[in-house]
């Protein structure tokens, strides 16, 4: 069973391209104010059990925390070097999970972060990590 991906609101935009790793994963949208983070649970998304696979929710956080950090960094570049994630909820097919992410330090060389993926106010996972900053792109 398949489900068709619904558009992203209006001013949201794709956080990367159809390349790579990334074709499987997304599309993922963000805000224009780079706050939130949309993704539609789709049928290649899901584990056995027919609920949104625990290493694509990862994945997800992931990405909604290094763009995140991409963003304050203006220009420079980082990458992740420690990412811990509680899974805590179900997605199923043609969820929409929201997710948005709080920088809670920052230092020269290192930002640490947090994030919540959710569907519908729901909690499905929590995480926290750590990205190293590389420099200037």
């Amino acid at each position: 069973m398949t489900t068709a991906a619904r558009p992203a609101p209006a001013g949201y935009t794709a956080v990367f391209g159809e390349t790579g790793f990334n074709k499987y994963v997304g599309p993922v949208w963000q805000s224009p104010d780079k706050a939130e983070f949309l993704f539609d649970v789709g049928d290649i998304h899901l584990n056995g059990g027919q609920a949104l696979h625990g290493g694509m929710a990862m994945a997800l956080a992931d990405i909604v925390m290094g763009c995140s950090v991409r963003d304050a960094l203006e220009g420079a570049t980082a990458m992740t070097i420690s990412l811990n994630c509680d899974l805590i909820g179900p997605a199923r097919l043609g969820d929409r999970i929201r997710g948005e992410a709080t920088i809670t330090r920052r230092t020269r060389s290192i930002v640490f972060i947090s994030c919540a993926l959710t569907v519908e106010g729901k909690p499905i996972l929590t995480a926290t990590g750590i990205w190293k900053i590389l420099g200037t792109e």
